[in-house]
């Protein structure tokens, strides 16, 4: 599916204030996000010219555009045009504006107080996230980065039996139902609510997955700290995967992460791990344990990493 339409009531959209000599004033940002939209073939579908305050309404205007209920994006300020989504597969997001306040826009996938970051692409991910479609969040020279499937595991159960892939780190479950319910319930904690984690690598020119690498979360001596984490399939290792999608991770991490610091922990043992980490810039602490095992922990700030 792709995102075809975005439903909006520009009158509520409106804000200006009764002193204001203007009767209607939109944001700077609001305006320039629906010329882009415009561009790149978005149909705008304005409530207002409709009169469209229900949801049987808006249906039959979705119709007179020809473009279906779970193609579209709802931008709405007020309760009561958020409700227009109802229990339908209709993607909503919310504006707070202060012309309208006591609204508790509770049925918005997303809220945004202003327009000036908001673009084509951030209202495509609002629109994947609502539908459960992954986000392809980095590209590198050679691969793209997104978003786990758990119709990946597939692949990821093949990949993991490589005799290297699990001397290091832990593998997947034995119970393939219980790894499909750790990645669904992953998909939802950590790329619901940090925009982040561990991803999939795909190549570009096959499409095949190649690996996982990503930023993840960990505990350690009672703080929690962002970790930087990869593994690359037994037939594409030595071959530089590694280091072009960690290169760009870190590029990611340092924008978007909120962290000031990044850290490896790595079995001492794993040489090509240690020369990995070193040569992306990371410095030795200290050994720690976790879970018995004892681990080098190297550290990197996330500043000027491009």
């Amino acid at each position: 599916m792709n995102l075809r339409g975005l439903i909006l009531s520009l009158r509520e959209l409106n804000i200006a204030e009764e002193k204001d000599p203007e009767r209607f004033v939109m944001e700077d940002g609001l305006t320039e996000l629906l010329d882009s939209l415009y561009r790149s073939g978005v149909q705008i579908i304005n409530l207002d010219m409709f009169q469209a305050d229900t949801q049987e309404k808006l249906w039959t205007v979705l119709k007179l555009y020809q473009i279906k209920p779970e193609e579209c994006l709802l931008l709405a300020a007020a309760d009561k045009t958020l409700s227009l989504g109802g229990d339908s597969s209709l993607a909503c997001m919310g504006y707070v504006n202060p012309r309208i306040p006591g609204q508790k826009l509770s049925e918005a996938d997303m809220l945004v107080e202003g327009f000036d970051e908001v673009d084509f692409r951030f209202l495509e991910r609002v629109y994947q996230r609502a539908h459960g479609i992954p986000w392809n969040v980095i590209e590198t020279r050679r691969c793209i980065l997104r978003e786990i499937r758990v119709e990946d595991l597939d692949a990821l159960y093949v990949m993991y039996q490589g005799k290297s892939i699990t001397r290091f780190m832990e593998g997947l479950y034995e119970d393939r139902q219980k790894e499909e319910e750790y990645t669904r319930a992953y998909i939802r904690s950590m790329y619901g609510f940090y925009g982040y984690g561990m991803w999939i690598a795909e190549e570009k020119s096959s499409g095949k997955l190649i690996g996982r690498a990503g930023l993840d979360h960990l505990q350690l001596e009672g703080e929690t700290i962002l970790e930087l984490g990869y593994v690359i399939a037994e037939e594409y290792q030595n071959q530089g995967y590694a280091t072009e999608l960690c290169q760009e991770i870190l590029k990611f991490a340092g924008k978007a992460s909120g962290f000031s610091d990044i850290y490896c922990l790595i079995q001492k043992e794993n040489e090509i791990s240690v020369h990995l980490a070193e040569k992306l810039g990371f410095i030795w602490q200290e050994e720690v344990k976790m879970h018995g095992k004892p681990l080098q922990k190297y550290r990197k700030e996330l500043y000027n990493v491009d």
